[in-house]
């Protein structure tokens, strides 16, 4: 049916203000997507895309991170998704997982709060899965910006989160926040959360057994401050924090250097894979800038030669943009 103008004059002035001024609130409503995402959501009023990770971020420190995941995760994630599995990570639920409405999916989400660096954070996490994959999204506000990002608020960019064909690898690796210069014979994997990128040395995109060697390069979450003289320690505390995947870490070298204004910090060690027990190398090397770090862990057998000077190569070549 068609729609008829009213004859009223003030009536007929509002209906032509509202048709004119609908097609602005669609668009205002749709998605926002982070570069080369394939998970969005309209953000609460406020906050804005980040520049270091794939999300939003709000000057009182709240932030929106969005995680992607193949499709086949899932289903993984809904059986770990439950208040006693994520009580080991510091939250704290209130109530159990209720079903989200996600437009072209499925999803599930949890409410609760969360203690750290010295704040107690109001926080969402969900979980939905669309045609291109599965997204963790993460919103964390801290209770003294409530009034800044209300809970109404949130709950609301939640319901409208969306989906979209997946950018190419290569166009997700050119819009990272730092450069990668020499890939030393590795192969780019996955670009995760927007910034962080997987690199390996074998045929698998998936490696449970872990036999292929891995580099992962991720930068800081925001803007840290690092002070004069203490590079050093937050990078071994991050070196032997290495993976959950491997244990026994120890230190065995370590070095300084000054690269393009930045203080990079290199450690060298071994560790044990915690599957299956055998020896590893471990290599760690991170930029410290005065917007935040860049951290490269590669991991590797002793005998994976090739690939322990590939990461080498990668680790020399990075850069921030």
């Amino acid at each position: 049916m068609a729609y008829r103008i009213p004859h009223h004059p003030l009536v007929r002035l509002a209906a032509l203000l509202a048709l004119l001024t609908a097609p602005l609130a669609a668009r205002a409503a749709e998605p926002v997507f982070p570069a080369n995402a394939s998970v969005g959501l309209v953000p609460p009023p406020g906050m804005t895309p980040a520049k270091t990770f794939a999300g939003f971020e709000h000057w009182s420190g709240a932030s929106i991170v969005i995680a992607e995941m193949p499709p086949e995760a899932y289903p993984q994630l809904v059986e770990r998704f439950t208040p006693e599995t994520l009580r080991a990570t510091g939250f704290e639920a209130q109530g159990a997982g209720e079903p989200l409405a996600v437009a072209g999916g499925e999803g599930r989400i949890l409410r609760g709060s969360q203690a750290a660096n010295g704040l107690t954070y109001t926080k969402w996490v969900a979980i939905v899965r669309g045609a291109p994959g599965t997204g963790l999204v993460t919103v964390q506000v801290p209770q003294t910006a409530d009034a800044q990002v209300p809970g109404p608020a949130v709950e609301a960019a939640l319901r409208t989160i969306g989906f979209r064909a997946p950018a190419s690898l290569s166009d997700q690796i050119a819009a990272l926040p730092y450069t990668v210069g020499d890939l030393g014979g590795l192969r780019p994997v996955r670009v995760f959360m927007g910034s962080g990128l997987l690199l390996t040395d074998g045929p698998k995109d998936v490696d449970p057994e872990g036999t292929q060697a891995l580099a992962i390069v991720t930068p800081s979450m925001g803007q840290v401050a690092v002070p004069a003289g203490g590079e050093g320690a937050l990078a071994r505390k991050a070196f032997l924090g290495g993976l959950p995947q491997i244990t026994d870490v120890a230190v065995t070298g370590e070095d300084r250097s000054v690269r393009a204004g930045a203080t990079v910090v290199r450690l060298q060690g071994t560790a044990k894979d915690a599957r299956s027990g055998r020896s590893l190398r471990v290599t760690q090397t991170m930029l410290f800038a005065r917007s935040g770090y860049l951290r490269l862990l590669g991991v590797a057998g002793p005998d994976q030669t090739r690939a322990l000077d590939g990461i080498e190569r990668v680790a020399a070549s990075l850069a921030l943009r």
